[in-house]
């Protein structure tokens, strides 16, 4: 994520080290990320430079988009979109959409996704899909 921001001419600096973001029911790793932005830069200049992440589409990008076309049959339509706000002035704040719902009248398709990695388990892992989606499923009920 780093070099690609320097790609842009950025000197992003990372915020300590890896934190722990603690929510009611799930936690993440979290690197929080900052750069002065140059008037000749647009905020999604650097949303399309950064999106897909490395944490949803993986790394290296060319191995992970194949296997990912090779193992998941459904289209992943808003699944890790980039979210977020810009102004006039340039400011702007945006993350990645890892847990999201699209709503149809009364219908509602959940999305949300875990990390594989070496030594994955897949039985955990959908234990921990399952939990991420709680939360939106309680809210709709």
């Amino acid at each position: 994520m780093l070099d690609r921001l320097r790609g842009l001419g950025l000197a992003p600096e990372p915020i300590s080290p890896i934190r722990l973001l603690q929510l009611s029911n799930i936690q993440h790793l979290w690197t929080p990320i900052y750069a002065n932005l140059t008037i000749n830069i647009h905020p999604l200049q650097i949303v399309e430079r950064l999106h897909p992440t490395p944490a949803v589409a993986g790394s290296p990008q060319s191995i992970a988009y194949r296997e990912i076309r090779r193992h998941e049959q459904f289209d992943r339509l808003l699944f890790a979109a980039p979210i977020g706000w810009f102004d006039a002035e340039g400011n702007a704040s945006f993350l990645v959409g890892i847990r999201s719902a699209l709503l149809d009248g009364c219908r509602a398709r959940l999305y949300a996704g875990a990390g594989i990695v070496a030594g994955s388990q897949p039985d955990r892992e959908l234990a921990e899909i399952e939990l991420k989606l709680r939360t939106t499923i309680n809210s709709l009920i």
